[in-house]
């Protein structure tokens, strides 16, 4: 198995870890393939990776399906390998090529040195779990109920989803969650929002967790990154595994099928 493959098997695991919380939540998974579909109408909370599966076109038809039968918009990630041969298919279903998201990884043998002290705190209880919501809605542009609907409920101690905050004296000021996978970490929702940005909190965030977890036996670390984020990645030794291609859904109402 390549380390593409090995990686999407990953991530689908993460995102599982991640929506299954969610309101309304619907999980549909093979090993390398996951859909993700819950009560929201934004693309971002109804998810579609798709990896190297054997059944990987069914998956993908079926998948339209359902979230046409929800009137769910999705964004879909495609391995390489598989963009290639079923781009026809989802075009045919409707979905649009709308760019790639790097998936990157940081290996064992990169060292990540800390670029300033910080507060770093796990985010447990309803009051820490509540900053995180607040960074990551400010930071993302996003309406902070659909942030406590469908994020803030998977930051728990026993849901697989980690959350860190960092603070500048007595301020929060960024925040990152992990999910973890024997030895290997999945980074996401890398939150500082615009008034924090361009100060190395961020970078000094992730560093200290980074180490914190190598010190708990972490190994690797994988992340899917935005254009925007890439060179801080690639600044800190993160390579580039794959440009996973990016597809989109649109709603544009239930098959007839699923009208009464």
């Amino acid at each position: 198995m390549n380390e593409t493959d090995e990686l999407v098997e990953l991530c689908v695991r993460a995102l599982a870890m991640q929506m299954n919380s969610a309101p309304g939540a619907e999980l549909h998974m093979t090993r390398r393939c996951i859909l993700a579909l819950t009560d929201e109408v934004s693309a971002d909370h109804n998810r579609l990776i798709l990896g190297a599966d054997v059944d990987v076109e069914e998956f993908l038809v079926r998948s339209v399906a359902r979230a046409r039968e929800r009137d769910r918009p999705l964004a879909a990630l495609m391995a390489p390998a598989v963009a290639e041969s079923l781009a026809p298919r989802a075009t045919q279903l409707g979905l649009t090529a709308v760019g790639a998201a790097p998936l990157m990884v940081l290996r064992p043998d990169v060292p990540v040195q800390p670029t300033r002290p910080m507060k770093v705190v796990r985010a447990l209880g309803p009051e820490l779990v509540g900053v995180a919501g607040d960074l990551i809605a400010a930071a993302f542009d996003e309406l902070r109920d659909v942030i406590a609907r469908c994020i803030e409920v998977s930051i728990t101690p026993t849901s697989g989803v980690e959350t860190y905050i960092a603070w500048d004296d007595d301020r929060p000021v960024c925040t990152v969650s992990l999910t973890l996978t024997g030895d290997t970490a999945g980074v996401t929702l890398m939150a500082t929002p615009p008034d924090h940005q361009g100060k190395g909190m961020g970078r000094a965030l992730l560093t200290h967790v980074i180490n914190a977890y190598r010190r708990r036996g972490v190994e690797r670390f994988h992340l899917g990154a935005t254009e925007a984020g890439r060179p801080l990645y690639t600044s800190l030794g993160f390579d580039l595994v794959a440009d996973l291609p990016v597809w989109v859904l649109e709603r544009v109402g239930p098959t007839p099928q699923s009208l009464p």
